[in-house]
């Protein structure tokens, strides 16, 4: 899949904004004591909050794209294997979680009354 938010481009974008991942690892690690499953972006907005406003960040225009949530998460679950499962993540027919993985079917199950 191609565009924004590859697993490929948010390699780059991690490299180059590694306090985003540790916040969200320090904030993941805090819900994690007190939650079974919780939030990425509820992580995420508590991550923008903390920069923007509890630090005073100077670059007021700190901003985190939402399309990175799901890459943040992945990369917490597999870091932290204990908290496995911690977010509740979604395969896509389209993944772009994967560098060069082939597009996973996604079978729906209906009954018929």
């Amino acid at each position: 899949m191609n565009g924004k938010w590859t697993r490929a481009n948010f390699e780059k974008h991690h490299a180059a904004n590694q306090h985003i991942y540790k916040a969200f690892v320090r904030f993941a690690l805090y819900a994690a004591r007190r939650r079974d499953h919780y939030s990425a972006k509820m992580v995420m907005y508590r991550v923008r909050w903390d920069t923007d406003v509890e630090e005073n960040h100077p670059n007021r225009e700190f901003k985190v794209d939402d399309g990175w949530i799901s890459h943040y998460a992945r990369m917490f679950m597999e870091d932290y294997p204990e908290h496995d499962g911690f977010f509740e993540t979604r395969v896509r027919r389209d993944s772009y979680h994967e560098l060069g993985a082939p597009p996973t079917e996604v079978t729906i199950q209906t009954e018929l009354i």
